[in-house]
This record gives structure tokens, C-alpha cells and sequence, in this order.
């Protein structure tokens, strides 16, 4: 007696009925190149996110530190000691946060930029100025004189705003803030979204 194994592989095949053994060659070209056209346009339209996403990190840590600047005024101005906010000048922000960003690396004097990694906060203890050193800097600019320098840092720095007044020489005391040493612009990545027709 045969076994059913035996039986099934001895089955005739029908005339002009090919046996399927796999892709044949031009299904594995079409499926190549399918799948190479999905994979550039996901590609194209995902390639500007890293830099994005950095330049939103930075803004977001960049308003707690100003919220946080904005809570060391008040505290100055509740306690009665705002002609005192002179020695706010040059001190690390990052000193009143109840927790530093993950990214923050700490306080150095006279560092060597180029030996520290990108996407950081530190602080410049020989120049007062906090420092945060960007990865993706293709869209970030310096502002001086009417033009725009490229650059990968951007320092910023705890300073007196004083309003102009007649009555005395300096002005009157209205706050104090953290102001980028030299201007800046960190223009935002175009992200090319399709739109769906209806």
C-alpha cells in the first residue's frame, strides 16, 4: 500500500498548470521596487524630524528657565530686596530649577566646546553665560549687524532691564531676564505634510 504522501506527490499535473515554487523574477523586481518607492517618500517626508524635534526641545526647556528667571524677580520683588538684583547677573539659571534638564552637563570654566557633545545645556562660569550647543544647526543664525552668521551655540546670559525715565539718570528698575548674548534665529524645519483631496 502507498502512503498518502507518496500518492499526492505522484498526482499528474495538468497540461499548461505550472507548479508555484516561490516569487518568480519579475514579482521580486516588482515587490524591490514597490518597496523602494515607499521606503524614499517615507524617507523624504520623515528625514526633517530629528532637527525639529531638537529645536522643540530647546524651546521648551528655554521657557522653564525664563519661567523660572520670571519666579526669582518675583521673589526679589515680594521680599523687598529688588535693589539687590544686580548680583542675579552672571549666575546659572539652571542653579533654580527644582530638577535640571536631563541634558543639562553641568557648570565648566574655559571648556573646550569642540570636546563636548551636542544637544547640551552648560554653563560658562568665566563668562556668567549659559550655553546650550546644538546638533542639528542648519537653520540656526547669529544676528549681528544686520546679518545672519551660522553657528551651532547659543549663549545666553542674566540681565537688569532698566526703562527709560526723566526723572533719573539710569531709569527705573523693571525686571530682570534671560536675554540671548548675541541675537538669534533658529528658523523652523518646513515639513512637507500631503494634503488629502476630498
Amino acid at each position: 500500500m502507498r502512503s498518502p504522501l507518496t500518492r499526492c506527490q505522484s498526482t499528474p499535473v495538468p497540461r499548461g498548470v505550472r507548479r508555484q515554487r516561490g516569487f518568480s523574477m519579475f514579482e521580486m523586481v516588482v515587490y524591490i521596487l514597490a518597496a523602494s518607492i515607499l521606503f524614499a517618500a517615507a524617507f523624504n517626508r520623515y528625514r526633517d524630524f530629528p532637527g525639529e524635534a531638537e529645536r522643540a526641545n530647546f524651546t521648551a526647556i528655554l521657557a522653564q528657565l525664563n519661567a523660572t528667571v520670571n519666579l526669582q524677580m518675583m521673589r526679589l520683588i515680594a521680599s523687598g530686596t529688588w535693589n539687590d538684583a544686580g548680583q542675579m547677573e552672571g549666575r546659572n539659571p539652571m542653579d533654580w530649577l527644582l530638577t535640571a534638564p536631563g541634558n543639562y552637563v553641568g557648570a565648566f570654566a574655559g571648556i573646550d566646546e569642540a570636546t563636548l557633545p551636542r544637544r547640551i545645556w552648560y554653563f560658562d562660569t568665566s563668562r556668567g553665560q549659559l550655553v546650550y550647543l546644538a546638533d542639528d544647526a542648519s537653520n540656526l543664525y547669529l544676528l549681528q549687524n544686520g546679518q545672519r552668521i551660522a553657528t551651532d551655540s547659543i549663549r545666553f546670559g542674566i540681565s537688569n532691564v532698566y526703562g527709560s525715565d526723566a526723572g533719573s539718570a539710569g531709569g527705573n528698575w523693571q525686571g530682570i531676564v534671560l536675554a540671548p548674548v548675541v541675537p538669534y534665529e533658529w528658523q523652523a524645519v518646513e515639513l512637507e505634510l500631503q494634503t488629502i483631496q476630498p
